[in-house]
């Protein structure tokens, strides 16, 4: 059954002291610590970066991962999970990632990015620009019930076109990690939510209540391959928001963080 990567402990990312200090790795008696880099003059964007065929991870979604533009630093998400590597390891894992997140990307453009996806670990983050999309119809109704239908409805087919992403990109020995889309922070635009903000988290709990559902019927199918999900919501706090749905340095750093746990935890690194 697949499980989610806060049933592993790792608590030790909340605290705010660690946001600044590099990726934490014991070597025999000796624990390392690489510092962030706060500049990046090879930043490369959206579409335009190149394919890494021969890379082991492969990174694929949204501004959870690409979000450069939001932290101040040109770093994006993906960019500080290399950067919180150890020296020695940082080198070689600019070699093995192949980088395919970007701003704006939804469910479907992931799945139009399939062919560009390489290595036998895969991590997705898809789904919260689609439910974005989607925050109109919120208010085709004041009678909840109406609504509720016709989320339901919209969910249903978001949570299809995930499953098929996950049948597109299936290979023998590959793992997946899928993020969950976190609650973010509402409260920087109350305007953009008025009137909707309590039935918006209650149709992102929906929605990744399905991403867990896909996640475990995946696994439970196997063919080989294993799927995780890491929750988003256990660490995202108001703080980690540039604005109400994107990553800041904080958050960029911490997502950061927990996927390096998953890759070091599954011997990737």
């Amino acid at each position: 059954m697949s499980k989610a990567i806060d049933d592993i402990d790792n608590n030790w990312y909340i605290d705010e002291q660690f946001d600044d200090k590099g990726f934490e790795v014991t070597f025999g008696n000796d624990t390392m610590y690489d510092s962030p880099v706060i500049t990046n003059t090879n930043l490369t964007f959206g579409n335009y970066q190149k394919v890494n065929t021969k890379a082991d991870v492969t990174f694929v979604g949204d501004s959870v991962l690409d979000c450069k533009y939001y932290t101040g630093t040109g770093l994006g998400t993906v960019d500080y999970v290399i950067q919180q590597l150890p020296a020695h390891l940082k080198d070689k894992a600019k070699e093995r990632v192949n980088n395919r997140s970007v701003d704006g990307y939804t469910i479907y453009d992931c799945i139009r990015d399939v062919k560009n996806m390489y290595g036998d670990t895969i991590i997705i983050s898809a789904g919260g620009n689609d439910l974005l999309a989607k925050l109109p119809m919120l208010k085709v109704s004041k009678d909840m019930n109406v609504v509720m239908n016709v989320m339901n409805n919209e969910l249903n087919k978001l949570s299809l076109a995930y499953e098929t992403l996950l049948h597109e990109s299936k290979k023998h020995g590959r793992n997946f990690l899928l993020l969950t889309t976190y609650d973010g922070n509402l409260a920087f635009n109350p305007q953009r939510f008025a009137g909707v903000d309590e039935i918006a988290k209650s149709i992102l709990s929906m929605w990744n209540e399905r991403l867990y559902r896909l996640a475990n019927d995946q696994q439970r199918r196997n063919n080989g391959q294993n799927f995780d999900v890491l929750e988003l919501r256990n660490f995202m706090a108001t703080t980690c928001y540039y604005n109400e749905i994107e990553p800041n340095k904080c958050g960029a750093k911490r997502i950061a963080k927990n996927i390096n746990k998953y890759l070091f935890d599954n011997g990737v690194w």
